[in-house]
């Protein structure tokens, strides 16, 4: 069990205990990123602690679940999300019932990106996506997480290594990236037991 300090000032804790992780961590891939953007709205170089992946344990490799909150001003086939995403133009975004595929992305509003989606989609602030697989009326995902990464990692150079969370539990508070219902119970599913608290 890990032992939290939360009395240092400006410390974001994201875990309340790790009681597994993947042994010798894995590499997580980067090429379904955005690792490159940084500006004076955000730098997606870096890929934040406690962000969902699915662990192939075969491999070793940890695939990013990519996942955002729908922002006021919202529109059925137009979904504000925050800047720090990773959605790429041909993802199929799932709003638990629906899947449908990302023509393209505005990123011209300073607090917020457009996901500008082929179909309609739940956009109620607050309606929280994840990646689907199959596009239409389908809850697939494209990956299921099982995991969470332990750390901040640098994602710039390319692929990189990270430890990675199996057993546990995590402030949902803290979390950069929502896990929605999907997400969360696959998180304590049969390969995975990570609790929000």
């Amino acid at each position: 069990m890990q032992i939290v300090n939360t009395s240092i000032p400006g410390t974001k804790v994201i875990f309340e205990s790790i009681r597994e992780e993947v042994p010798g961590g894995c590499s997580i891939p980067v090429a379904r990123l955005d690792n490159e953007t940084k500006n004076s709205n955000v730098d997606k170089r870096f890929l934040p602690a406690g962000t969902p992946v699915y662990v192939d344990l075969d491999t070793n490799i940890a695939q990013v679940c990519k996942s955002s909150t729908a922002i006021t001003g919202s529109g059925a086939q137009t979904l504000r999300v925050a800047k720090n995403n990773h959605w790429k133009v041909g993802d199929l975004v799932n709003d638990q019932v629906t899947s449908a595929a990302i023509s393209s992305i505005t990123t011209s509003g300073a607090a917020y990106d457009t996901l500008n989606v082929a179909a309609v989609l739940v956009y109620a602030t607050g309606t929280k996506y994840g990646q689907g697989s199959v596009s239409g009326t389908s809850v697939a995902l494209l990956y299921t997480p099982n995991g969470l990464t332990k750390d901040t990692i640098w994602i710039y150079d390319g692929n990189a290594d990270s430890a990675i969370v199996t057993v546990g539990s995590v402030r949902e508070d803290a979390l950069t990236f929502p896990i929605n219902a999907l997400y969360a119970a696959a998180l304590r599913g049969t390969k995975s037991l990570i609790t929000l608290v």
